[in-house]
């Protein structure tokens, strides 16, 4: 296998394939890969290498989730993550070393040209670094966004639809511009990727439309944020609280706590009943029918006590009672609470408060009716009877 002297760490890498080949001949002995020699010694040493770098990352990994971060970041989570992502990163530096020294470099035989001719052509190991690096991009940006939102968003807003919406639209920045570097950095000419951008349009007009209806409605719900991550949210039929904003889609976890995926174009589409879109706070009707001897005043009094005792009900809107009107066999009143802790379980709510309202009831001797009809007979059919 040749080698172009371009340093001394080529240089001395040559020198211990040689000196390994000539102390353990059997190692010496190797393989073609498109007129390529390749000794067992060649491909020995980069998984030594790569051994040595998991090594390195392992004990980088330990240091930071152990002793380093601790001391900056409480979220266990969040240090975590950083610790395996630099273990991850220092992995892959370790894989593209390990490739450099076996020759798998630009000037590579295996470096085949893809597409594009003179300046602006494309070859193998080009686009499989920009690749590589985007990837890694994508991956880094998505643990920066994470950092960023609980450890740097979480002491300025207690809001966490926002801190989520402005961590994903700097993520998307920071990949954006990376993007661009990483091409550059790369030397490939943008030139060469026209025909890729044109096959790219061609995939979307046919076959990709949905792909990028549901990206281009992330976008707008990212920048006008109709909903936003902690949303008590109704889609159709689905009813949960939002749990992540995704470019695709809009996660939905319902009260059964079952993960309800939405297209993104369905939430800009169709219509969406945000409960919490401005404020958390929502007003709940509790029905409550007694019968007509009841005094009025004293069921809006016992009503207004119930709501009052219950710590999830506000007192500022305070509570009300409305009287409604004469039903057929009961006064019918509306208790209107406020609450900003029962949005996501509405129903839990009304029965913590009926079950009150039954004991109060019972303690104050409220009749609570039965459905009356009143049935008439006609004489009729009593002198008809009678004949017989």
């Amino acid at each position: 296998m040749s080698f172009q002297d371009t340093g001394e760490r080529i240089s001395f890498y040559q020198q211990l394939v040689n000196y390994i080949n000539e102390n353990i001949p059997f190692l010496g002995g190797g393989f073609n890969i498109l007129e390529e020699y390749f000794s067992y010694t060649e491909i020995i040493i980069p998984f030594l290498i790569m051994f040595l770098f998991n090594i390195v990352g392992n004990i980088s990994r330990s240091l930071l989730i152990n002793r380093i971060l601790p001391r900056y970041i409480e979220d266990r989570k969040t240090v975590l993550s950083i610790g395996n992502t630099t273990k991850y990163a220092l992995l892959l530096i370790g894989l593209t070393f390990a490739l450099s020294t076996i020759g798998l470099g630009s000037e590579s035989i295996l470096n085949q040209p893809l597409f594009g001719e003179g300046e602006n052509e494309v070859r193998l190991f080009d686009l499989v670094r920009v690749i590589i690096w985007l990837a890694l991009l994508v991956f880094i940006s998505g643990k920066l966004k994470t950092v960023f939102v609980k450890q740097v968003m979480s002491r300025y807003s207690d809001d966490i639809g926002v801190s989520q919406s402005i961590g994903t639209i700097i993520q998307y920045i920071f990949i954006i511009l990376g993007g661009f570097i990483v091409i550059q950095a790369s030397q490939i000419h943008l030139g060469s990727l026209n025909l890729l951008a044109g096959a790219l349009g061609v995939g979307i007009g046919f076959g990709l439309q949905n792909i990028a209806n549901n990206f281009i409605s992330g976008l707008i719900i990212l920048f006008e944020r109709p909903i936003k991550v902690g949303d008590r949210i109704e889609v159709g039929e689905v009813s949960g609280d939002v749990v992540r904003v995704s470019p695709r889609a809009t996660t939905v976890n319902t009260n059964d706590n079952i993960s309800m995926i939405i297209p993104n174009s369905d939430v800009i589409n169709k219509q969406v009943i945000n409960w919490s879109h401005n404020d958390r706070r929502i007003r709940f009707h509790i029905p409550v029918g007694v019968s007509y001897k009841e005094d009025p005043a004293h069921i809006k009094q016992i009503l207004l006590e119930v709501a009052d005792g219950h710590k999830d009900v506000l007192k500022r809107p305070a509570p009300d009672v409305l009287f409604i009107g004469y039903g057929e066999s009961s006064l019918d009143f509306d208790l209107l609470v406020w609450t900003n802790t029962y949005i996501d379980r509405p129903i839990i709510l009304k029965s913590q408060l009926y079950y009150l309202i039954f004991e109060k009831f019972k303690e104050h001797n409220v009749e609570i009716p039965y459905p009356q009809r009143d049935l008439h007979i006609k004489s009729g059919l009593h002198q008809k009877n009678s004949s017989k």
